[in-house]
């Protein structure tokens, strides 16, 4: 299920724990390469006139999970509620357990969906706030490229079957597989939800931006 199945009003309040977080991750904007804000630049333009944007990857239960949950979060956060955010893949798993857990720690709550299969999570902005569902999906039905932007999130020039077959962007982003079962599992997962915060945050921010320039214009 998509955030788009929730719906969302205008007074939305995070719990001052995620806010903050929003509020510290926005003021390193700077620090996004210039390649990379370059091609977040190009996806802000896209996205002012669609209302989708889809993460894909061969597999969707870390990053793209990540992204999507992050995308969402940057969108409300922005006043964007008629945007939303999916992510799918070419192979279904569970959730990797360090998603949800650093999620947690940046200021989201979740409760576990142990009813269906793969497992998944319900994740929420605030206690009664639920932000989206967390299920590992690779069947998505026909993607309406006219109202979605599709981001292929593979590294090292890699890219997922559904990518391959649909035009998108490309955002790559470093799997932390790697480094799981490791002692550095912990501090790589909190790296890349940092990363993908300060992205999807510059993301929405520049979405924003330039919808009101275009009102602004007459557009």
């Amino acid at each position: 299920m998509l955030a788009s199945q929730i719906g969302y009003s205008q007074d939305i309040r995070f719990n001052d724990e995620l806010d903050k977080f929003c509020r510290q991750t926005k003021k390193e904007f700077a620090s996004i390469p210039a390649e990379r804000r370059a091609v977040l630049n190009r996806i802000a333009e896209q996205l002012t006139k669609k209302k989708y944007i889809g993460f894909t990857c061969h597999t969707n239960s870390r990053r793209t999970m990540l992204l999507q949950t992050w995308a969402q979060t940057a969108f409300i956060y922005y006043g964007l509620n008629d945007k939303f955010a999916f992510s799918i893949g070419d192979t279904v798993s569970e959730v990797y357990p360090e998603v949800v857990n650093v999620l947690e720690l940046s200021g989201f709550y979740y409760t576990a969906l142990e009813e269906v299969s793969p497992k998944g999570y319900v994740i929420y902005i605030g206690k009664d706030i639920p932000l989206d569902y967390m299920v590992s999906k690779s069947d998505f039905g026909t993607i309406d490229i006219a109202k979605t932007v599709v981001v292929n999130i593979c590294s090292s020039g890699e890219q997922s079957s559904i990518a391959a077959n649909t035009p998108h962007v490309s955002l790559g982003y470093q799997s932390p597989i790697v480094f799981e079962k490791t002692p550095q599992e912990k501090q790589k997962y909190e790296e890349l939800n940092r990363q993908i915060a300060m992205e999807m945050l510059y993301l929405a921010k520049k979405t924003k931006d330039h919808i009101l320039e275009q009102k602004n214009t007459g557009e």
